[in-house]
């Protein structure tokens, strides 16, 4: 691996000076989560991997002047591991390991906690609270961070064309304020749903790859709603009211009073105790209002296909140069992959940074070339290449597995064919109309468990309209959302063991079943091919061999004469299209 990895040095004595502070407040702990900032204005040094090494973009940790622990899903664990020092850090797999554990395991009777004021939950605010009586501490929100050193972002926010939309914003607002009783309000904390009601949309950097700023809400029964940002909105709207984050108090004051109701576990704990503060009532939301972006519209859906197909043809140039070039880097591929989505004027940027890894890297879930180091890649092996793109009216995610070399061992075709069969099994389900999500997630872990494995993280997510890459709905072991028609989610199972790890994604659209009245389907929306020397045919039984055939003759329609002047990616895509 090349690059420089760096010492752990710099992060101790980070975590040294955060310690100090500590002691200059009188305060035994603190509550670090993975970016204590509001909207766009960071505050590089509050996030843990200023104080910790570790860069994942899944994580809380408390640290106390004796412990350091660092809870991270079971995406990071290995990640966590090797980026963080072993001696000064505990990590542990979230849930079983949560902030209440990691609190209980370091607060005594008499001690003083403190927070930021964006470092959690309002849900793991009141958790703390309620731990904080049982042992008898103390618990502080801090008004800025000890360690904050903010700044805000060169870029501003515009709205979304509702052409693109496929309905107007003043449509949106009505739906939900068709949710509230009278006397009722709704403050809405998650990226994804205020970008989606409003049409709110960040210009893209280069650090920063999200186009949904961390806006919040207040949408009242028949007042204008207001949106409260730390980022200009370059051209005002009589659908709304746009407000600087500060004067959310000041706004706040000046409302009429009533029961403001908001999901605990997506709004930053902030906002609720102002509004406490100020007089309001507030009241867990019994709306999943991620709902509403997650069912797309005719307009969303067609061009959500649209993109899916943009992203399949640079996904088969860069995966057709993978295993033809003579040699390469991690970071090389991703270049190769955005200048071919940058052909399309549609394309504004990566949807998150890209996961392409080569032989072991492959092993690390989220691993990244720009953090890790770039590794050469010129021998035979393992390649993974997760990706996708914001264009300007959707967003896409999609991940393959390749093999450089001729003869891939017996076990990484034996795993390969595993985690395929479980895409295919998963894609041909149908089921009842509002099946909850953890139901479908088995489903897709079946043939992964039965071959003894298991991946520590969901098995989908649902995908924006030039939104969040990751929104509702959520497909794991404990999601209770309800999958019904016209959404977009991903499937993406995987194995993963010390050296290698294998995944595979497809993103699917659900609509209503052919043959049965009352159920819902998936339709595969993306056309890339798998990888046919990875296969073990014997592993297949007719029907999977039939839907992996029947996807690659579809593949190689929609695609031969677009490659038809580069035969090297021609020649690739006709050869893992031939029929099993």
């Amino acid at each position: 691996m090349s690059g420089i990895v760096p010492t752990m040095s710099s992060y101790n004595e980070n975590l040294t000076n955060l310690r100090a502070k500590l002691s200059h407040m009188m305060a035994d702990a603190i509550l670090v989560a993975i970016d204590n900032s509001f909207g766009n204005l960071r505050s590089e040094g509050s996030m843990i991997s200023h104080v910790s090494g570790y860069t994942g973009s899944n994580g809380r940790a408390v640290i106390s002047q004796r412990d350091a622990i660092l809870s991270v899903d079971g995406r990071y664990i290995k990640q966590a591991t090797e980026q963080t020092d072993h001696v000064t850090w505990k990590v542990g797999m979230y849930p079983e390991v949560d902030v209440i554990r990691m609190l209980s395991n370091i607060m005594k009777r008499g001690q003083k906690l403190v927070i930021g004021p964006f470092s959690a939950s309002y849900k793991s605010y009141v958790s703390i609270l309620q731990l904080a009586e049982k042992i008898g501490f103390t618990v502080t929100v801090l008004d800025k961070y000890p360690l904050a050193q903010e700044y805000t972002p060169d870029t501003t926010l515009f709205l979304m064309s509702e052409a693109d939309m496929g309905e107007t914003r003043a449509s949106r607002i009505e739906r939900i304020q068709a949710t509230l009783a009278n006397g009722e309000a709704v403050l809405l904390g998650g990226q994804s749903v205020v970008g989606w009601i409003f049409g709110i949309r960040r210009k893209i950097t280069t650090k920063d790859k999200s186009v949904v700023p961390t806006c919040v809400a207040l949408i009242t029964k028949a007042r204008k709603p207001v949106v409260f940002c730390d980022l200009e909105l370059e051209k005002v709207t009589q659908d709304f009211d746009f407000v600087h984050i500060r004067e959310f108090e000041t706004v706040t004051k000046n409302t009429p009073k009533a029961t403001v109701i908001c999901d605990f576990s997506d709004t930053p704990s902030y906002f609720p105790i102002k509004l406490q503060e100020c007089g309001f009532a507030i009241k867990q939301s019994s709306v999943n209002y991620g709902h509403f972006e997650a069912i797309k519209n005719p307009t969303e859906i067609a061009n959500q296909k649209k993109a899916a197909e943009m992203t399949s043809t640079a996904f088969i140039k860069a995966l057709a140069y993978i295993e033809n070039c003579a040699s390469t880097s991690e970071i090389e591929v991703i270049n190769l992959l955005e200048n071919e989505l940058r052909k399309n004027e549609l394309f504004v940027d990566l949807s998150f940074n890209a996961i392409s890894s080569f032989g072991r890297n492959t092993s690390i879930v989220h691993y990244t070339p720009e953090t890790f180091g770039d590794t050469s890649v010129n021998t035979d092996g393992l390649f993974l290449l997760d990706a996708g793109a914001h264009f300007r009216n959707s967003t896409t995610d999609m991940t393959r597995i390749v093999y450089r070399g001729p003869a891939p061992p017996d076990e990484i075709k034996r795993i390969y064919t595993t985690v395929l069969k479980s895409v295919i099994m998963f894609s041909s389900a149908q089921f009842p109309d509002k099946t909850k999500a953890h139901c479908l997630d088995s489903i897709a872990r079946f043939l992964v468990w039965k071959d003894g494995f298991d991946y520590q993280f969901g098995t989908g997510h649902g995908v924006g309209s030039f939104g969040k890459v990751h929104e509702h709905p959520r497909v794991s072991t404990n999601s209770v959302e309800e999958i019904t028609g016209n959404m977009v989610l991903t499937i993406e199972p995987g194995i993963y063991k010390e050296n290698f790890g294998i995944r595979l994604e497809n993103m699917l659209l659900t609509r209503h079943s052919s043959m049965h009245t009352g159920f819902v389907e998936f339709e595969t929306i993306n056309f890339i091919p798998y990888s046919r020397k990875l296969i073990n045919n014997d592993m297949l039984d007719a029907h999977e061999v039939a839907t992996i055939n029947s996807y690659h003759v579809e593949t190689y329609r929609r695609y031969y004469e677009y490659f038809a002047d580069d035969p090297v990616t021609l020649a690739w895509l006709k050869e893992n299209t031939m029929a099993l």
